[in-house]
């Protein structure tokens, strides 16, 4: 059983070292066969990550209308706030679940371009891709800009402290009042910004996958809560405070995480309750590169499939398979200290 990362279908190099520590190689899904980051590739060539496209078709379709989608952010926006001013600014919509939403800019564009386009019937699969891939973009230069943000705060941090001795205590009191708060790259939640409409696309591709499991994990406290309010029967199973973890640990052959992942699919494959006193908490890691905090919930008695269509109000697909999994498993990984 593998572990598949949610709602989103782009992830950062820390969390994804850190998740594939606990859990082994992790699945994440993309909207379309575009290429992923060089550092999610580099990823999955070492075994951290599984990158799957649960679908493929109408490729050459989906990269026309996001062209369109930019041209028509353009045009309104400008070329420097893009998809990510877009993005903020539909906080009380939800775009491209709207059937006039995919008209309503495409005619503004043929306004535009004095171009003949013929409508497109709404395809709820379709539009699902399309969200998630300005949901990459928008993720992706938000962590840019923390990256750079955090950054400039070292910066900052480590003039004061070379400083430090040279000029008057009073004034380097001051200075560090003043500093900006830290800005931690891999603590934004890039999982606040419409969770329920990330959550409701991504579980949309997600029930293309053929390939079933009984865990879901991710780094969002917005997306895990989101899903644990929407199922009244969860219980906590894991609450581990602070992990000490190594990045690369994927690549050696930890005993405890595979036999944390056998006792995760043994609750997860049978009838709840079930006995989780074997699961151990991990053993001290030396020199480690971050501390996370993990927790697992169990939502007993219904598959996975079952459990995100009813959260994300759409009916299952039907499957002539009886699902293996009889419970479905979140988890949360929150990054808590790192080394820098």
């Amino acid at each position: 059983m593998k572990p598949i990362y949610f709602p989103f279908t782009c992830i950062f190099d820390l969390s994804a070292e850190m998740i594939s520590a606990i859990f082994g190689q992790t699945v994440i899904y993309r909207p379309s066969s575009n290429n992923p980051p060089e550092m999610m590739q580099e990823l999955a060539k070492r075994e951290a990550l599984d990158i799957r496209i649960p679908v493929k078709k109408d490729e050459n379709k989906l990269n026309a209308i996001l062209k369109d989608y930019k041209s028509w952010l353009n045009l309104h926006l400008g070329d420097k706030r893009g998809m990510t001013a877009f993005f903020k600014t539909q906080a009380d919509k939800i775009p491209f679940f709207d059937d006039t939403i995919t008209a309503q800019i495409r005619a503004d564009i043929r306004k535009k371009t004095q171009q003949k386009q013929p409508e497109a019937k709404p395809d709820p699969l379709f539009n699902a891709r399309i969200f998630l891939c300005i949901a990459q973009e928008f993720d992706t230069q938000n962590w840019e800009i923390n990256q750079k943000l955090f950054m400039v705060d070292k910066m900052q941090q480590n003039l004061i402290e070379n400083i430090k001795g040279e000029i008057d205590s009073s004034y380097i009191e001051n200075a560090e009042n003043n500093l900006p708060e830290s800005y931690e790259p891999e603590s934004y939640d890039q999982g606040a910004y419409m969770t329920a409409e990330r959550i409701k696309a991504w579980a949309l591709l997600m029930q293309h996958d053929q390939q079933e499991s009984g865990l879901f994990i991710t780094n969002s406290s917005s997306a895990f809560e989101h899903l644990i309010d929407k199922a009244s029967q969860a219980e906590i199973i894991v609450g581990f405070d602070s992990m000490p973890l190594q990045k690369n640990s994927i690549e050696k052959a930890d005993k405890w995480r595979d036999n944390f992942m056998k006792q995760l699919e043994i609750i997860a494959r049978n009838p709840w309750p079930t006995s989780t006193d074997k699961i151990v908490k991990p053993p001290f890691t030396k020199n480690s590169d971050a501390k996370v905090s993990l927790t697992i919930a169990v939502v007993p008695g219904e598959t996975p499939h079952e459990f995100f269509a009813g959260c994300c109000g759409y009916n299952p697909p039907e499957s002539k398979e009886k699902s293996q999994f009889q419970n479905t498993l979140l988890g949360l990984v929150d990054i808590i200290e790192q080394k820098t």
